[in-house]
């Protein structure tokens, strides 16, 4: 345990050490003390002395609390630590293999009485406490810009750090594993990138064909609704057209499965990067009273649908997530696959002659 213990501090001050540790903490700051400096009352928001008057901006139409959750929603979770953070914490990490295993660094830690697995699993925790770090600072801050400004206090808020690390540790786990193999910090960096990159379109494609399949279901209840209240009144012309439409809607709903549940087979044996950040915003409406998307009356014509209201199809969209897609799925098998990932690094520097 002392030779474990001694060998993260020493990969700690290793990554304390560089520059972008602390630029990474400074922008965390920066991002929040901007949020905390923007007000709202009454009239409009305040920007430090600026008042800048709004008749749909205002705490008669958002609550302060409520605004300062949009702000931590959108900006601080959705762009700041699922993206900006993430990135800056994979530049900083990238090099943690790469350097354990370089010549002469390698030597040394070789001689200690410590066994490879363990030596190879503390340096990788090491990067995970630094995006934890990065993540409990922000979202502390966050706590008390909502608390202060906003007049509510949120415990529920710091369920994104874990969420955050775990989020990082997939991209994380690959990029050990790229170093591993190549050995370079460069190269495990950029094909981590691109292994993100392939995994949001990957679950962008199967949110799509998710989003299709729903409205074409909901749009068949809908024709089929229209063509009883049709047969009640006698209405056999509407009947017919209304049969029409419904037989090239089924057809349209069995192309949207054939597209749809490959995607989701597929996105299963994957790391799910989107839908962890999604499972935790769910979350925070649930518990932390967050707002969900804006609910809105006019009907949704994006994939063909003439008669489903968009409201409705956002409430059946975040039911099918909060039913189908909760945390042991977004994050269980995600872990399933980094577990793989990293059995896979463990045996290759286990076994790798350096």
């Amino acid at each position: 345990m002392t030779q474990t213990l001694a060998i993260f501090l020493d990969a700690y001050r290793d990554l304390n050490s560089r520059k972008l540790f602390w630029l990474a903490l400074a922008v965390s700051f920066l991002a929040v003390a901007i949020c905390g400096a923007v007000g709202i009352d009454e009239t409009g928001v305040q920007v430090l002395w600026f008042d800048i008057d709004s008749q749909f901006v205002n705490t008669t139409f958002i609550p302060a609390a409520t605004f300062y959750k949009l702000i931590f929603q959108n900006l601080g979770i959705n762009i700041w630590l699922t993206w900006l953070a993430a990135i800056l914490a994979l530049i900083s990490t990238a090099s943690v293999v790469p350097e354990l295993i370089a010549s002469g660094s390698i030597d040394m830690m070789l001689s200690k009485p410590i066994s490879r697995g363990r030596l190879f699993l503390t340096r990788w925790v090491t990067g995970l406490f630094f995006a934890g770090f990065q993540a409990l600072v922000f979202v502390t801050a966050s706590f008390l810009v909502i608390g202060i400004r906003g007049g509510v206090w949120e415990p529920e808020l710091f369920v994104a750090v874990p969420t955050v690390v775990v989020f990082f540790s997939y991209l994380y786990c690959f990029c050990a594993l790229m170093g591993v193999l190549t050995r370079s910090t460069v190269a495990s960096l950029l094909l981590t990138l691109v292994f993100w990159l392939v995994l949001y379109g990957l679950q962008s494609l199967e949110q799509f064909a998710n989003r299709g399949r729903i409205a074409s279901q909901m749009e068949i209840v809908a024709i089929e609704a229209a063509i009883e209240m049709r047969l009640s009144k006698n209405a056999d012309a509407d009947v017919d057209r209304l049969r029409a439409d419904l037989e090239r809607e089924r057809d349209s709903s069995r192309r949207w499965q054939q597209l749809y549940w490959p995607s989701f087979a597929l996105v299963t044996a994957l790391p799910k990067t989107n839908e962890t950040t999604e499972w935790l915003e769910r979350y925070l409406v649930q518990k932390a009273s967050f707002r969900r998307p804006p609910d809105e009356e006019s009907t949704l014509n994006f994939f063909g649908s003439k008669r489903v209201k968009r409201r409705e199809f956002q409430q059946a969209v975040f039911d099918d997530a909060e039913a189908r897609k909760g945390a042991p799925w977004s994050i269980g098998t995600s872990l399933a696959f980094e577990a793989v990932m990293l059995g896979g690094c463990v045996w290759l520097f286990r076994r790798r002659d350096f």
